[in-house]
C-alpha cells in the first residue's frame, strides 16, 4: 500500500507554505494545526545587545525594533523571514535551540543584554529556559499558544483509512498536543507513519511515546523527500 498523505501540525505562519511544498514533493499534504498562534502587540524599540529569535512565531513581535540591531535566529529560514522584514545583520544557528546557544557562546554573547523572543506554552510557561540557564538571557512574551479542540477532519479521515505516511513535527509542543488530540483508536496506525521532527530534541520526544513507525530528525521536507 502507498500511503501518499502528510500532516502538517504546524500552525501558520508557515502552514500554507510548507503544505505547498509538500505538495510540489508529489504528496498529499493535510493541514491539522495542533495550536493557535496568539500575537503579543509588539513593542516599541527594545534597547539591548542582540535580539535571539526561536521560532518565526516571533517575528512580529520585532516589528518596532531597530534594523540595524543584531539578530540570531535558530535556522536559515527564520533568518529569511527576519532579514524580509528588513533587519540588516541576521545571523543563523544550525536550526536548534543548542545551536542557538554555541552561537552565541561562539560570539561572546550573553546576560541581560541578550533578548530573546519566545512564545508561552498552553500552560503558561516562557519557552527557552535552557537559554535562561546557560547564558542569562532576558525573556520577552511574543506570543501564546492555544491549543485546538481537536485534529482536522481531514487529517481524521485519513489516519482512520491508514493513508498517512509522515507528520511533520516543528516543536515538542506540537508533538505532545499531537498525541493528546489523535483518538486512541487511531493510534495504532502510527506505526505505519514517519514522525518527521525539526530537531534532535523534538525526535527524542516524539521516541519517548514508542508508537511510531520511524523518528528521524532535520528539515522535515527534506527528509520527506519526493515521491
Amino acid at each position: 500500500m502507498m500511503r501518499r498523505v502528510v500532516l502538517i501540525t504546524r500552525p501558520e505562519p508557515g502552514l500554507r507554505e510548507t503544505l505547498a511544498r509538500v505538495q510540489a514533493q508529489g504528496w498529499h499534504g493535510v493541514a491539522s494545526p495542533v495550536m493557535h498562534i496568539q500575537p503579543t502587540p509588539p513593542i516599541a524599540d527594545y534597547p539591548c545587545q542582540a535580539m535571539l529569535v526561536t521560532s518565526r512565531q516571533a517575528l512580529p513581535f520585532l516589528a518596532h525594533q531597530n534594523r540595524e540591531r543584531l539578530v540570531l535566529t535558530v535556522g536559515d529560514a527564520t533568518a529569511r523571514h527576519t532579514r524580509a522584514m528588513g533587519f540588516q545583520y541576521v545571523e543563523a544557528a544550525s536550526g536548534d535551540q543548542e545551536a542557538l546557544e554555541t552561537l552565541c557562546q561562539q560570539k561572546g554573547l550573553r546576560g541581560p543584554s541578550l533578548v530573546l523572543a519566545c512564545g508561552r506554552g498552553r500552560d503558561g510557561q516562557l519557552y527557552g529556559a535552557g537559554l535562561v540557564q546557560s547564558l542569562g538571557v532576558q525573556r520577552l512574551e511574543a506570543y501564546h499558544v492555544r491549543p485546538v479542540p481537536s485534529l482536522s477532519d481531514a487529517a481524521l479521515r485519513a489516519l482512520a483509512h491508514d493513508e498517512v505516511a509522515a507528520i511533520f513535527f516543528y516543536s515538542r509542543e506540537t508533538v505532545t498536543l499531537f498525541m493528546e488530540l489523535c483518538p486512541a483508536e487511531l493510534r495504532a496506525v502510527l506505526r505505519h507513519c514517519r514522525a518527521l521532527c525539526l530537531s534532535e530534541a523534538i525526535a527524542a520526544h516524539a521516541r519517548s511515546y514508542d508508537i511510531w513507525g520511524e523518528v528521524e530528525f532535520g528539515p522535515p521536507l527534506t527528509l520527506l523527500g519526493h515521491i
